[in-house]
């Protein structure tokens, strides 16, 4: 979480000042970002966890201004029309996973929010991202990452992986592909990550749903960190998809973080 506070930063330019909710605040790393960026304004912080919660207060903050409070991410804890900004780091596929991997679960946590957000308040989210439904081949550097591969595509939480072996490459969809590169890196939190389903939906998708809310999109992008690119990636897997002839070329690795900004503009639907 604290090697993540790079790139967690380019959130800062667009919270909007005044009362500021971070949804699953984990340790703080978010909260002091905020504390320290955003000095005149009021900042939360809710999680269910006791162990984060215990972090998150025990943090020295640059600024007195911010509070935690023990909530479920579905929860609505504060009153309709009364904050500024809500954001999600690495929070809604949480709530997707740990809900039975339910895509409502997701919905009615928008809701909430949009609730909670005064009119023209602003709603972030930064999140896994599910790529286009393409069928990718990879090929693995090491024996003990494709040992790691055939772990995962029996144990991964939703589903289990389909593939199949074409000439010492695995045949999979590109989605499956991003869900494995997610999680290989892990060792010690392994049996935690692989429940979580990362990439819930695509930009597209995930876009309609908040409009849908009555939010207006006001900056959409997502692009792979390139310290998982260069430290893992690169060392670990190549992938390859088919051209229109049918030729086996090198394709780029998957996404692996988005970014959401949205407003709320009133009128959505419920």
């Amino acid at each position: 979480m604290e090697k993540s506070a790079v790139e967690k930063v380019k959130i800062l330019p667009f919270v909007k000042e005044g009362n500021i909710l971070e949804v699953g605040c984990g340790c703080g790393t978010v909260l002091e970002l905020l504390s320290r960026y955003k000095p005149k304004s009021r900042i939360y912080g809710t999680d269910i966890s006791n162990t984060m919660l215990e972090r998150s207060e025990e943090r020295k903050y640059t600024n007195d201004n911010v509070s935690v409070i023990k909530a479920d991410a579905r929860e609505e804890v504060f009153d309709e029309k009364t904050l500024d900004t809500i954001i999600f780091c690495s929070v809604l596929h949480e709530v997707y996973s740990y809900s039975g991997y339910s895509l409502k679960s997701v919905e009615d946590t928008i809701d909430n929010a949009y609730r909670m957000l005064k009119p023209g308040g602003r709603l972030i989210i930064r999140d896994g991202v599910k790529p286009e439904d393409k069928t990718i081949y990879m090929k693995f550097k090491k024996e003990e990452v494709e040992k790691k591969f055939y772990r995962f595509a029996e144990e991964f939480g939703p589903y289990r992986i389909k593939y199949k072996k074409e000439k010492g490459l695995v045949k999979l969809k590109k989605h499956d592909a991003m869900e494995f590169l997610s999680k290989y890196i892990y060792d010690e939190n392994w049996n935690i990550e692989i429940k979580e389903k990362f990439g819930v939906l695509t930009k597209e998708e995930y876009c309609h749903m908040i409009e849908k809310k009555g939010f207006k999109i006001i900056n959409l992008e997502s692009y792979l960190i390139d310290f998982l690119r260069e430290t893992y990636y690169e060392k670990d897997v190549e992938l390859f998809e088919k051209d229109e002839t049918g030729v086996l070329a090198k394709a780029g690795y998957p996404d692996s973080t988005m970014i959401i900004i949205a407003e709320k503009i009133g009128g959505g639907k419920k």
